[in-house]
């Protein structure tokens, strides 16, 4: 029986996509991060150009904690947080990040070798173009944050427009799974440098933590506006940690911290 070349070649493609499929899944298997210290440390290195201030006491082993930060750019952030992640100290890879599918489904072979899309519990657009996690993913952020000195990433506002620091698309994730587990924000800077036309992540810097409120204490009525209040507060103290220009909505950081700070009855 003669196979035309129609068919021979639909099988040719379905062989080299099985054949790549296989490949992502070997690769994905050697999961270099978590298996390997030394790796890590490569990983650090490898990673030129960019400064990160000492790991504070707060992110020592044993403590959970989400980080949250400013997002420059896919790219970038994901490259920070890499090397964040390489920095902390302990004998595992702590680090796990809320990201796009497509650090997933566009992982270079290296990346996959690193095991880069393990580490990330990725958000789908919804109907109306916003990206949030599925109730099963929501599951398996709250059990990831149950485990000792587990610490998660993730952006206030999901949004690289204005660096991630816009006010008027605040989303409530980050307060919800820090008063749900009792761990506290850690705010994260990652200051940029424009570069070939290009942005680049240069420094990473630490804020203070902020320890999640008691929800209890807010009726029921109030409680969208306290949850929305708590994550301005954290992009307030984001913003802080950049230099003017690259705090998006919140380049008059103090006034703005002292309006939320009033609303939530910090002094």
């Amino acid at each position: 029986m003669q196979i035309g070349p129609g068919v021979a070649q639909a099988m040719s493609k379905s062989s080299q996509g099985g054949l790549s499929a296989w490949l992502g899944a070997r690769l994905l298997s050697l999961a270099l991060l978590e298996r390997s210290k030394a790796a890590r440390k490569l990983v650090d290195l490898s990673m030129r150009g960019i400064q990160v201030e000492p790991i504070p006491s707060w992110l020592h082993e044993g403590q959970e904690a989400i980080l949250v930060s400013n997002y420059p750019s896919v790219s970038q952030t994901l490259r920070a947080v890499l090397k964040v992640g390489c920095r902390l100290p302990g004998e595992e890879f702590r680090l796990k990040g809320i990201g796009r599918p497509e650090v997933i489904t566009h992982a270079t072979p290296s990346q996959k070798a690193l095991g880069v899309p393990n580490l990330v519990f990725p958000v789908h657009k919804d109907e109306a173009g916003a990206y949030r996690l599925q109730t099963e993913v929501i599951k398996e952020v709250l059990s990831f944050l149950d485990g000792s000195g587990h610490v998660l990433w993730m952006s206030i506002t999901g949004r690289t427009r204005g660096n991630g620091l816009l006010e008027g698309d605040v989303r409530t994730g980050a307060a919800l799974f820090a008063i749900n587990r009792g761990v506290p924000l850690v705010p994260m800077g990652v200051v940029t440098r424009e570069k070939k036309g290009r942005l680049r992540a240069v420094k990473i810097r630490f804020g203070e933590p902020l320890a999640p409120p008691d929800a209890a204490r807010t009726g029921e009525f109030d409680r969208a506006d306290f949850m929305l209040d708590f994550s301005r507060l954290a992009l307030c103290h984001v913003a802080r940690l950049l230099p003017p220009g690259q705090r998006g909505d919140f380049e008059e950081v103090d006034e703005k911290l002292a309006e939320t700070q009033g609303r939530l009855g910090i002094s």
